[in-house]
């Protein structure tokens, strides 16, 4: 438990592996507490504000640009009106991240709300209601539940769990320069391969609830 004397948690982070069950979490903690999740809501909010297509704010989302698709990205865009109306957004991850920390903060205004993934740890690491959680599991059994999920082959799973963990590794580097494996960036951390998504929906509500009783 954190100091007495903190304000309150209003506004609650979940880091997450892929496969691992972040979104099921912050979706379940979302029903228990009665408060807003930014996850997937995310996409609807930026494809809105990047008038373009959900799919290409998707094909983007948490994705840091490589070299070819910074080149691309520059060979595109000519002039900067051209960025308003051609929309060459789907073709630059940096204009979809900016968004994205602009929504989140928008987001971040009107607490209680649960942010999942998108660098929230890090964009909110100094305010004093927050509550940094990371959620983790074996890289085994996050490829069986992407399987099992998707209905991908092992092998593909698999693929696509290094894939996704790194694009993740990369987009925090390129926009917080923090690495997505650094303990203190966040409070506390859950095996979701030993403690199911229900044990650990209390355990986090415990430290939520603690904190409200302190006050």
């Amino acid at each position: 438990m954190r100091d007495a004397g903190r304000e309150p948690i209003r506004l609650l982070t979940i880091s997450r592996e892929y496969g691992a069950g972040g979104s099921e979490l912050g979706l379940l903690l979302g029903e228990k507490l009665g408060w807003l999740v930014i996850d997937h809501e995310l996409v609807r909010r930026l494809a809105a504000r990047l008038s373009c297509d959900e799919g290409d704010v998707v094909a983007m989302d948490e994705h840091a640009p490589s070299f070819l698709e910074r080149l691309a990205a520059v060979a595109t865009v000519t002039a900067p009106e051209s960025r308003v109306h051609s929309s060459p957004w789907t073709t630059d991850p940096d204009c979809v991240a900016a968004a994205a920390r602009e929504v989140l903060l928008e987001a971040a205004k009107n607490p209680p709300v649960i942010i999942v993934g998108h660098g929230g740890n890090c964009l909110f690491r100094g305010r004093p209601d927050v509550l940094r959680v990371r959620v983790v599991a074996r890289f085994d059994l996050r490829v069986q539940r992407v399987a099992r999920r998707t209905g991908a082959p092992a092998q593909r799973a698999a693929a696509d769990v290094r894939r996704r963990d790194a694009d993740r590794q990369q987009y925090l580097q390129r926009y917080y320069k923090t690495d997505m494996n650094e303990p203190c960036s966040y409070d506390v951390q859950i095996n979701t391969g030993t403690i199911s998504l229900e044990s650990a929906a209390r355990l986090v509500l415990g430290l939520i609830g603690a904190e409200a009783l302190s006050h």
